[in-house]
């Protein structure tokens, strides 16, 4: 059996197990899960990943009313991998009632919210922060002005937006106009390290950050789940897709502007 299928099994059992009896039996299971994806091939992540996903969202469902799983829950990051329809049923299934009143527990349904409130099909939903000069920007600067506006949520520290940045920057060559822009949001934490990312990088369009990682404003308000993440929004402020790689990007933007 090959190493693919010796992971899909191990996954597969992994979310079966997450509906045992004890959340600590569940738990090791999910932990199998996750296991499986930090060692899939790059061919294989994007299965193992949903299968991870699947696995952590039953654990929850089905233990969240636990100490054990509440513990989990405030320190795993695969909560905030959870898509809307996985996290409004943890939240939905919540009857501990001084859980309710945590930090983990409300923040989870302020995510919720944002998820809806940033889906695509809605209006933009406005951003307060600082340019790499510390001046407060808003997104509704540029915004809703007669262009379509990319939004590039991404770090100096992130692997995946340093390896992505040269693309998209030839994509911005391609389209930028009086049609398209792009703004970068990024979730650094040091002022200094982001801006030395910006000039290493070579990025050329407007930044704005807050420096509070993965709690900034612009990350909460827009779900943001991983980095690199983007959103495109219309020339008249709306949301038209999310979460679009720099070739789906691309595409996209053929359609809408050649």
């Amino acid at each position: 059996m090959n190493n693919f299928l010796l992971m899909s099994l191990s996954t597969l059992l992994s979310v079966v197990a997450c509906k045992t009896e004890t959340a600590e039996e569940a738990f090791k299971a999910c932990e199998a899960a996750e296991k499986a994806y930090n060692d899939a091939s790059e061919k294989d992540a994007d299965k193992l990943f949903e299968d991870a996903k699947t696995a952590f969202a039953q654990f929850f469902a089905a233990h969240i009313n636990t100490p054990f799983a509440q513990k989990i829950f405030a320190e795993t990051r695969w909560v905030r991998r959870l898509n809307q329809n996985q996290l409004e049923t943890v939240i939905g299934n919540v009857k501990d009632e001084t859980f309710k009143q945590s930090a983990d527990y409300l923040n989870a349904a302020d995510r919720v919210k944002y998820m809806k409130a940033s889906a695509v099909g809605n209006p933009f939903v406005n951003i307060v922060s600082r340019d790499t000069t510390g001046v407060e920007v808003q997104l509704s600067d540029i915004v809703g002005k007669g262009k379509y506006i990319l939004i590039d949520f991404w770090a100096s520290w992130c692997p995946d937006c340093r390896k992505e940045m040269p693309s998209l920057i030839t994509l911005y060559d391609k389209f930028k106009g009086d049609k398209f822009d792009i703004v970068g949001y990024s979730l650094d934490r040091k002022a200094e390290v982001w801006k030395k990312g910006i000039n290493d990088l070579l990025i050329p369009w407007p930044q704005m950050s807050d420096l509070e990682y993965w709690t900034s404003e612009g990350a909460k308000r827009y779900a943001v789940q991983w980095i690199p993440m983007t959103v495109l929004i219309s020339p008249d402020g709306k949301i038209i897709a999310r979460g679009l790689s720099v070739g789906e990007l691309e595409e996209k933007l053929k359609g809408l502007l050649q």
